[in-house]
């Protein structure tokens, strides 16, 4: 956004007074406001004032869409530069596998993207998958000054175990890495349950409703299951 002033005899084209210039999407706007009256009866001063006060109107007009713009942009799109597999549909937070300083071995994470203060939020035995994305979204709304409603939706949007998959995939055939399947084995682990809950669930013809109750179902089929092999 740019807005610029030309006295008279300034330009060759005989214009003077404001110039409001704004690339938008990249697409260019301009507005001119000229200080040539319409008629005598308007004083210069009040002219002068009025097309100045135009000019700011729609120099702040232009920075309020730009920066509405950005904003959906933001909210609503990877960024250009997200490489391949660690886009979750919107800027400021990427997939990632490896570890860290919460993580001693490899493993799989969300990191929040804040310049000069990125954090890592791991999937593993302390945090699910739907937990280590809740924590991840609720930080990075925080820092990036995002409006509740706009949390409220992406906390609904986890990213599929499979999404961590193809990551895992993508580093090892085009990025040099060596990740072995066993870094996914807690970003799928939340599916495993749901599927040990549906199996035990039509096991027991429905006799077991309550979560607690088919999870220590599940839990004691798996372990009759492990000592019979």
């Amino acid at each position: 956004m740019a807005i610029s002033f030309y006295e008279k005899g300034e330009l060759t084209s005989g214009f003077h007074g404001w110039r409001v210039v704004a690339t938008i999407r990249g697409k260019r706007y301009q507005k001119y406001f000229s200080l040539k009256r319409p008629n005598n009866r308007i004083t210069q001063e009040l002219w002068y004032q009025y097309q100045e006060t135009r000019a700011k109107y729609y120099e702040a007009r232009y920075m309020a869409r730009s920066a509405a713009l950005q904003y959906l942009d933001f909210i609503g799109k990877d960024h250009p530069s997200t490489l391949p597999c660690r886009g979750v549909g919107f800027q400021g937070i990427t997939l990632g596998i490896g570890s860290g300083k919460s993580a001693a071995q490899e493993t799989c994470y969300f990191s929040v993207n804040k310049r000069g203060t990125a954090n890592k939020f791991y999937i593993d035995e302390r945090a699910s998958l739907s937990q280590a994305w809740e924590h991840a979204v609720k930080h990075w709304g925080e820092v990036f000054n995002i409006r509740p409603k706009d949390i409220a939706k992406k906390l609904e949007q986890v990213p599929s175990p499979d999404q961590f998959k193809s990551l895992r995939k993508q580093l090892n055939n085009h990025e040099g890495c060596d990740y072995q399947a066993s870094v996914l084995h807690h970003v799928y682990a939340e599916q495993r349950s749901q599927l040990e809950k549906h199996k035990a669930k039509a096991t027991t013809r429905g006799t077991l409703n309550e979560d607690d109750l088919l999870a220590m179902y599940a839990n004691l089929e798996r372990q009759v299951s492990e000592f019979r092999n």
